[in-house]
């Protein structure tokens, strides 16, 4: 036999493997891809417990053997962007009903927060802005019972995972335990009261801080707060990511400005999540995205970022709205919308306004004005709850305004009324659209950034394809039918760059020693399957997913158990 076992990581973790254990299985005569870039290699794949034991040649074990034939064996796929906070708050019977789709395409651990939309921490006070903001993510018969990030996790862990999960703090509820759901600066002391907040969360398990810089409340944070949030979480060791405050044409270039700056002024390390550009005239600005954060890892700054490979994306539908409007929580929100007046405003804004930088210096001004750049006909209704307005479920907005015989904005609002303002939305013309991906090309070419979901499954409306489909999309439209990127630079991009990100030294390789996070897919048959009118289909050309040593995947059969860890940054 030849053993292959190298590299520190290997050094490190691999004692287990130093003798010749019995092993629990062996993947045989697999093309390995090992997460790191290198070129693929065959080569038989041993596990013994949750670890992976050798990676050699040829083992000569007797062992249960799963024969690959040359399909690949690769690192589980880790999804940096996830909003299945909520889902897996359930019982594993709902987790598995619900997130089938994520584990049928190679996602073996998930990172929960993002865009500063979380259900964590809660008080009394707080909850019910907390419920409402997290609304559109929200699967049924949640039981809402944690309060700090430690009894958050503890829940998790009790309910028990199917994959692997990892989480940010949120900056939308630390806000709102902070200071309520007002607008404006936070005074020193409730700076101070968000910066403890943030490094409790920390101590807990977070992994670092997430901000949604288009949604209430983070949209009323100025840059000063941000950094200040920020570098509470780099003191321990944590990161920030941004939902960054605008991607259209208007703002575009300050809102990329501005994480650099929070990275510069914190020395922190940040995360730009779902890089994008929203309308087409936003388009030709990737370019300069690209090369503003590269300039900025040349000079020092710690940045990484991520990709959705589609050209349309999900969330609220509250981000049509202008941040005044939302001043003071979704409740609040509703009245105006109420008021003859102020929903006049807010109409002739959305129909008008232009971004201006910076956002906070006016009166709730815009970070980005979806509607405007994207167009009623390119925003459909992706789900409501209410049984009133389910037919108008995947219709673009402005095809239920001629249904309602209304104005687009004007049925928008009261379906929104109808709705206690939780809908969510899909957006078309993002990074491209149904005509043209050139734009978003780039984007997944470039080595910095990670593939992300960015999708969600809660058993309602039409959920984003990529909650079902995103990384064999990658490999499969991206990698084999249109070579954009090779096979193995791919799974990187999956597997040891978004490890890297979290820190997690024994995930996201095949290596002896790293943790039997596994993926078996054959390379001339993997795709999504999803599509945005048939959206939960399941991937096709997975064919093993294993997590921590577990078959959840088993010959494409699917076998939900409490496979997965929750993780703790430090831990």
């Amino acid at each position: 036999m030849v053993s292959i076992r190298s590299g520190t990581w290997a050094n490190d973790l691999a004692s287990a493997a130093d003798a010749e254990p019995t092993l629990d299985l062996i993947l045989a005569n697999g093309q390995v891809i090992d997460g790191t870039g290198r070129p693929a290699f065959r080569a038989d794949v041993g596990i013994l417990g949750d670890r992976i034991a050798a990676v050699e040649s040829r083992l000569e074990v007797e062992a249960p053997r799963i024969d690959a034939g040359g399909r690949v064996v690769a690192p589980g796929f880790i999804d940096l962007h996830s909003h299945s906070d909520l889902c897996f708050t359930l019982p594993l019977h709902d987790q598995a009903r619900l997130l089938e789709g994520r584990v049928r395409q190679g996602i073996t651990t998930e990172l929960l927060g993002n865009c500063g939309i979380g259900c964590v921490p809660l008080s009394a006070t707080t909850k019910s802005d907390v419920e409402r903001v997290c609304g559109f993510i929200t699967p049924e018969e949640v039981s809402w019972s944690w309060q700090t990030f430690a009894s958050y996790l503890g829940h998790l862990e009790t309910q028990g995972v199917l994959v692997n999960v990892a989480s940010l703090v949120a900056h939308g509820p630390l806000r709102l335990m902070a200071m309520g759901a007002r607008s404006g600066r936070p005074d020193t002391d409730e700076q101070r009261a968000l910066d403890r907040l943030v490094s409790q969360a920390m101590e807990e398990g977070a992994y670092g801080v997430s901000f949604g810089l288009i949604y209430p409340p983070g949209q009323f944070a100025d840059t000063d707060e941000l950094v200040s949030v920020t570098r509470a979480a780099a003191a321990a060791s944590g990161f920030a990511a941004f939902h960054q405050r605008g991607s259209s044409r208007d703002t575009l270039a300050h809102a990329v400005d501005e994480l650099i700056e929070v990275g510069r002024r914190a020395r922190a390390a940040v995360h730009h999540s779902h890089v994008e550009t929203v309308g087409s005239r936003a388009w030709s600005g990737t370019p300069d995205i690209l090369a503003a954060e590269e300039r900025a890892v040349r000079d020092g700054i710690e940045m990484t970022a991520d990709v959705i490979p589609y050209t349309a994306v999900c969330t609220t539908m509250l981000a049509l709205y202008p941040p005044w409007s939302l001043d003071g929580g979704v409740a609040a929100f509703l009245e105006r919308l109420r008021d003859p007046v102020l929903r006049a405003r807010m109409k002739r804004e959305v129909a008008e306004t232009s971004p201006v930088w910076p956002p906070w210096a006016g009166e709730g001004r815009f970070t980005m004005n979806i509607a405007r750049e994207c167009g009623w006909d390119h925003i459909r209704l992706a789900h409501v709850d209410g049984s009133g307005n389910k037919g108008y479920e995947h219709l673009t907005i402005a095809a239920i305004g001629r249904r309602r015989g209304q104005d687009p904005f004007d049925a928008l609002s009261d379906v929104l009324l109808e709705e206690s303002g939780v809908a969510t939305q899909l957006i078309f013309g993002v990074s491209g659209d149904e005509t043209s991906d050139d734009p978003l090309l780039p984007l997944l070419r470039s080595p910095r950034l990670a593939v992300v979901s960015d999708a969600w499954e809660i058993g309602k409306g039409f959920p984003h394809p990529g909650a079902y489909g995103a990384f064999p999309r990658v490999l499969g439209h991206y990698v084999r039918e249109r070579k954009l990127l090779g096979l193995e630079e791919a799974v990187r991009k999956m597997t040891s760059l978004p490890a890297d990100r979290l820190g997690l030294r024994d995930r996201g390789r095949v290596m002896a020693g790293c943790k039997a996070d596994l993926v078996l897919f054959d390379p001339l048959t993997v795709a999504d399957q999803s599509t945005f009118t048939e959206p939960r289909r399941f991937a096709a050309g997975i064919d093993e997913v294993l997590v921590n040593g577990r078959r959840v995947v088993a010959g494409r059969e699917f076998r939900p158990q409490a496979a997965g860890r929750v993780l703790r940054m430090g831990a």
